[in-house]
């Protein structure tokens, strides 16, 4: 196996990329918990859990739980905690998000500042992080 050895000055740069990759997923998962499921809930986002089916309490409820909880995936993905493995639940999360708000709401196909567009990038940040983490963490081999 042919192993290249990186300058220390290119590994933390790699791993300041990496962090600022997993900032911003962290990011929008928190937005994406907080103001349209908590603070500005729309009658779309309502009707796409009533819709789905997969609701408990009541569709409110449920989108109240489900922003909370993306809340919290947000923090975990930003602290960088298991950060491999927050990374791969995080996206699998992506493709059952999309898969119900897709099949719930065809629209969403259409929507510039959401779905198809947003999750491309998500993914792309994502596999960014995952492939750089055994090479950059838990800290940059600048140090040593």
């Amino acid at each position: 196996m042919n192993t290249t050895t990186l300058p220390a000055d290119h590994l933390c740069l790699l791993h300041r990329l990496k962090v600022a990759a997993r900032c911003a997923v962290g990011f929008v998962w928190f937005w994406e918990g907080l103001v349209p499921k908590i603070l500005r809930p729309s009658q779309m986002e309502f009707d796409m859990v009533e819709r789905a089916g997969v609701w408990f309490g009541s569709p409110a409820t449920t989108l109240h739980w489900l922003g909370i909880a993306m809340m919290i995936a947000g923090v975990i993905l930003i602290s960088g905690w298991l950060e491999r493995t927050a990374q791969l639940v995080a996206t699998i999360s992506v493709l059952i998000l999309m898969v119900l708000v897709i099949t719930n709401s065809p629209g969403a196909w259409c929507d510039p500042y959401g779905g198809l567009a947003k999750d491309a990038c998500l993914f792309a940040c994502s596999a960014f992080v995952w492939f750089l983490s055994p090479l950059t963490s838990p800290a940059p081999r600048a140090a040593e």
